[in-house]
């Protein structure tokens, strides 16, 4: 049995196309924007991902902040470049999209190995926390997706909804109508500085819960790098339910799958990549 560690920095770091968000998202406001490498322009973004491949990288992770209508900004001049990063090396593009229209989709194909993106099953979550009007635009993006041909890894917070159980349920359900084979699951984080910075988080019965559905539904689950630090019991409690794939995991996480049986393996990318792709970068 193989645990799946995954470390994606420094060979396959998180790229932001923008300086900052204009929608400002209550739970994170832009901060998470400041942990990955800005790049504002094409020419740019084509001499980091050379330099990134002559110096052993494996991929990137592109995305950044979103303008008020849920978008990515900077991918209209992104997906050229993109593209022809794709062609010319042999990195691994993941792509975090926001909302995505049918038209970039399209363009998109060709730019990236993957797409992942956020699936909010509650209307009033949408609307409170993140600012749009509802959760349909995230479901007509990954149709989006899906239609143009992109594999998809579908994200999923627990407790986006001010720290309480609000929609994950009917996210779940989202997902059993697509082909998809993977679903990340992220844990809300009390974040210093912003609108959640005292809130609390599910109990471990209700993560575990979310974490069982997945599992019952037939997806691979990753256990994603956002989620509070200092707790091991979450990452126990994902290794209980049978998820062997975790973002920068604790020692204790570690120690506990080796205890139980598992092969540890490192892994330099994001843990939303499917099998296929993690062949691609150990080969």
């Amino acid at each position: 049995m193989i645990f799946r560690a995954y470390y994606p920095k420094p060979l396959f770091p998180p790229i932001s196309l923008s300086k900052g968000c204009m929608l400002m998202c209550r739970h994170c406001m832009g901060k998470y924007l400041r942990g990955m490498t800005r790049i504002e322009s094409p020419e740019k973004l084509s001499v980091f991902c050379k330099e990134l491949e002559e110096m052993g990288g494996k991929g990137i992770l592109v995305s950044g902040g979103s303008d008020r209508k849920g978008r990515i900004m900077g991918l209209e001049w992104a997906v050229d470049a993109l593209r022809a990063i794709k062609r010319e090396t042999n990195l691994v593009i993941a792509v975090h999209t926001g909302y995505i229209d049918r038209d970039m989709s399209h363009r998109l194909v060709d730019a990236c190995d993957i797409a992942f993106i956020d699936v909010v099953g509650s209307d009033e979550t949408v609307r409170k926390v993140i600012g749009l009007d509802g959760m349909n635009g995230y479901v007509e993006s990954l149709d989006n997706l899906i239609s143009a041909g992109i594999t998809v890894t579908p994200h999923i917070t627990v407790g986006l909804h001010y720290g309480n159980i609000r929609g994950e349920h009917s996210a779940l359900a989202v997902l059993e109508t697509v082909p998809i084979k993977k679903v990340v699951l992220n844990i809300i984080l009390p974040t210093k500085g912003t609108d959640f910075e005292n809130i609390g988080i599910p109990s471990i019965e209700d993560i575990k819960a979310i974490m069982r559905k997945t599992r019952m539904q037939g997806l691979e689950t990753s256990l994603g790098c956002m989620r509070p630090r200092g707790m091991p019991e979450i990452e126990m409690a994902a290794i209980e339910e049978g998820i062997i794939d975790i973002a920068l995991p604790s020692k204790n996480a570690v120690e506990y799958a080796r205890d139980r049986g598992y092969a540890i393996k490192k892994i330099p990318a994001c843990c939303g990549l499917t099998n296929e792709l993690i062949e691609k970068i150990e080969n």
